[in-house]
């Protein structure tokens, strides 16, 4: 919707409820005042937001008289649902359980895309704290393996990374 209204340079509507500068400066042409054209650009602009929401969404805006505050509504009630998904999916990260009977490779691409979820959402989840989910999410029968690697990083002075997590869990799977 975004790129709808900026390559009609309606975007102004979304920040302003007074006519802009752009208006004033190109003035009246056949007899269509600045203001009128600024009136014609709102109802369009206000047209394209409403045709790209949900009508649930719709509800929630029908009541505003300005684009600017439309948006201003439809931004607040997005960030919460954004925030909502946001630790919907952080919870599924940490309570996802792959059980003995399990493909443990398709489980680690269930949780590579729950991360990459959250990154995109702005949540970076560090590979340190990543390979934790890993370990904790595999099944008692990986406790041996799971040692191992513990082991060898503390061995090691390192911390257990992601990357050897998967690598070890998968070998012992296959």
């Amino acid at each position: 919707m975004l790129w709808a209204l900026r390559s009609y340079w309606l975007s102004d509507h979304l920040t302003s409820m007074m006519v802009m500068q752009t208006y004033t400066n190109i003035g009246t042409v056949n007899s269509i005042t600045p203001e009128m054209q600024w009136a014609n650009d709102k109802a369009t602009t206000m047209y394209t937001i409403v045709a790209s929401i949900p009508n649930s969404m719709f509800t929630n805006i029908k009541s505003k008289i300005t684009t600017k505050d439309v948006w201003d509504a439809l931004k607040a009630l997005y960030e919460c649902h954004t925030q909502m998904v946001l630790v919907k999916t952080s919870q599924q990260l940490q309570t996802s359980r792959c059980s003995k009977d399990n493909n443990v490779c398709k489980h680690f691409n269930k949780l590579t895309n729950l991360r990459e979820q959250l990154g995109v959402m702005g949540k970076s989840i560090p590979d340190n704290e990543y390979a934790s989910i890993l370990m904790g999410s595999l099944p008692e029968s990986y406790t041996a393996i799971l040692g191992s690697i513990a082991a060898a990083a503390e061995m090691s002075g390192t911390t257990v990374s992601a990357a050897v997590v998967v690598k070890i869990a998968t070998d012992g799977y296959n």
